[in-house]
């Protein structure tokens, strides 16, 4: 064969590998942060193949347990003293930076749909929602059933200005009282609800050379008319 014709060929073939590659598959999927991207915001479920978006961290591990091609559910499992109290040094989802900016401010109820694994099922789990240097929810300690069921919490999410940056979290970890752990987690809504906190740039700022407004000044006027 030619070198006119080698060369060619073999560029395409190798630009085919990498396209290859690059397609989401049965061990290719799409990962990333949970976005709310093409919703309306109200409601964001997490199941079926977008649980590949949950994370490991600290020393413990995640099974993504599948049915066919489809991800049925996934399994954390971890030894006892593996995982700090940290949410980002725990199994975690992480937020993208639209649900931040939506989230911030409001309450959020959290929904986990959980079960103990079959091999080493936990007796219960904990979750945390953290926004990271902004404080988070706490460790919510939740008690198994013996089959699925929703587990739910909620929390103020702090408000945040436009510059402020912060990485949003969702840890999910088995409680370990010895040895090893396993909790199944088949699916994790996210509902935003009211409003609990009012923007700092939507709070009115004092106008240089004019004195601020008292209660005095702020109270409606009144017309007094004879009888």
């Amino acid at each position: 064969m030619s070198d006119i014709i080698f060369y060619p060929v073999a560029l395409i073939a190798a630009l085919a590998i990498v396209a290859a590659a690059a397609l989401p598959g049965r061990d290719r999927l799409a990962c990333s942060s949970v976005s709310g991207a093409g919703t309306d915001y109200r409601t964001i479920q997490v199941s079926g193949d977008d649980l590949c978006r949950f994370e490991a961290s600290g020393e413990a591990e995640i099974e993504l347990v599948r049915s066919g091609e489809q991800i049925t559910h996934l399994t954390i499992t971890a030894s006892s003293g593996s995982l700090g109290d940290r949410p980002d040094r725990n199994p975690h989802f992480r937020l993208a930076a639209d649900l931040e900016r939506v989230f911030a401010g409001h309450e959020v109820r959290v929904t986990i749909e959980a079960r103990p694994s079959l091999d080493a099922g936990a007796s219960a789990f904990e979750a945390n929602y953290s926004a990271g240097f902004e404080g988070n929810s706490g460790w919510s300690l939740f008690e198994l059933r013996a089959d699925y069921a929703p587990y739910s919490f909620t929390w103020d999410v702090p408000q945040r200005t436009a510059e402020e940056i912060a990485v949003d979290y969702l840890a999910i970890r088995p409680v370990i009282p010895e040895k090893t752990r396993s909790v199944d987690v088949r699916s994790v809504k996210f509902e935003l609800l009211e409003r609990t906190q009012v923007a700092p740039e939507a709070i009115p700022q004092p106008i240089p050379g004019i004195a601020p407004e008292t209660p005095e000044d702020s109270q409606p006027e009144t017309t007094q008319t004879d009888p």
